[in-house]
């Protein structure tokens, strides 16, 4: 079987097989797929059980407490008997809470809000990192997908013309070697489908890894529609939030370091049974309650070395954030440039596009009566397949930087 044969049976059932689909396919399986975000979810529900957890820690805790001590004596071993009495048996259930707590458990439960929020800001950040990827990894894909297309169709009008030299070199109109020279380009434009189609394959797999689907399926990939967002405001991007809640996490923090000098108040109380006779214990029953005060008042001045510690750590939040406007500034100038610059070049390539191709139509009509030279007309057809190769190459080159551009505007 020749390569043509196999080329064009190959395309055939490809175009058979092949399932039409747009890019928001990939991207909506993609960020269903992803490990990660399914992660940073279970993060955020765990986030609610902290939350219970903290109140439930703030109950009143209820313990049971059995215990016997033996403490043998006798003239020259043991303990003082007026001390330990020889022994101690108790059995009691205790109950105990601390009181007086409400600015501890603000800034508990503000810590556990704020590594919520965190943690969804991530999840966000995580979200446009992957649907980022996703379409790039499509825009690459399709990219060669419509090579292959474009040269397998412009395969098929070479052929056609090979047909016609090859009767007009048998009458002598051309020359053997005009007609051979045409054969050695058609062989090449069957190599570089040969090619492509290992890319385009590669691009799928590839394609297919990023959204975690596993199969083998054949895709006739949609022309990606993708346009700029209209501008966000720098504070509404997530980047910008996570520094907020940077901030937020600080001043929290702060909060913490001055709770540990509050007085804490708690309350405790016991029932049960204590002896100092292991036999006659069901003799003394009995109750305790009372009140535990502490108040923090020397540490070696850590809460100032603490202060200090959270002031370091803000002078370089404001260092991130300085840079990061900066780069996202200059990012953005940089991306505007690209598209401007990129338009220019489209509509300049279009115009040669056109150029080439009325060249080719003229040559494909001289060729029948032998009018043109096979050279002129090989390069004409190279040079045709160059332009669209590098036009089509700026177009997906243009969407990448929307890609880009869209990323940095989403909020």
């Amino acid at each position: 079987m020749t390569i043509r044969r196999i080329l064009l049976l190959s395309f055939i059932f490809f175009v058979i097989t092949a399932r039409s689909q747009d890019m928001e396919y990939f991207i909506k399986l993609g960020l269903q797929n992803s490990p990660l975000l399914k992660d940073f979810q279970n993060q955020i529900n765990q986030s609610a059980i902290d939350s219970l957890l903290i109140k439930a820690d703030n109950k009143p805790r209820i313990d049971a407490n059995a215990q016997i001590l033996f403490q043998p004596y006798s003239d020259h071993l043991g303990y003082d008997n007026a001390i330990t009495n020889g022994g101690n048996y108790n059995a009691l259930v205790s109950v105990s809470q601390v009181i007086l707590n409400r600015k501890i458990l603000e800034s508990r439960y503000q810590d556990v809000n704020l590594q919520r929020q965190s943690v969804a800001n991530t999840s966000k950040i995580t979200f446009n990192d992957v649907k980022k990827l996703i379409v790039s990894n499509y825009l690459t894909a399709y990219s060669d997908y419509y090579e292959l297309n474009f040269n397998t169709d412009f395969l098929k009008l070479l052929y056609q013309q090979k047909d016609i030299l090859k009767n007009l070199a048998e009458k002598g109109i051309y020359k053997q070697t005009d007609y051979l020279s045409f054969l050695i380009e058609i062989q090449n434009q069957e190599m570089q489908i040969l090619q492509l189609t290992n890319q385009y394959k590669k691009d799928i797999h590839a394609l297919n890894q990023v959204c975690g689907i596993n199969d083998t399926k054949k895709y006739e990939l949609v022309y990606p529609e993708l346009k700029k967002q209209k501008n966000t405001d720098l504070s509404n991007t997530p980047q910008m939030f996570q520094f907020r809640l940077d901030s937020l996490k600080l001043v929290n923090q702060r909060t913490i370091v001055d709770n540990k000098y509050r007085p804490t108040v708690s309350w405790f109380a016991d029932a049960g049974f204590l002896s100092s006779d292991a036999t006659q214990i069901y003799k003394y029953p009995g109750f305790s309650a009372g009140l535990n005060f502490n108040l923090h008042l020397y540490d070696g001045k850590q809460r100032q070395l603490n202060y200090q510690k959270l002031s370091i750590q803000e002078t370089t939040r404001n260092y991130y954030i300085e840079a990061y406007k900066k780069q996202y500034n200059e990012q953005l100038n940089q991306l505007n440039e690209m598209l401007l610059s990129n338009t220019v070049m489209e509509e300049q390539l279009k115009k040669q596009q056109l150029t080439a191709n009325e060249l080719i139509d003229i040559f494909k009509l001289q060729l029948n009566v032998g009018n043109v030279s096979v050279t002129d007309m090989i390069n004409a057809v190279k040079n045709y397949v160059n332009i669209n190769k590098t036009l089509n190459q700026l177009k997906i080159n243009s969407l990448q930087v929307i890609n880009e551009y869209n990323y940095l505007m989403m909020e």
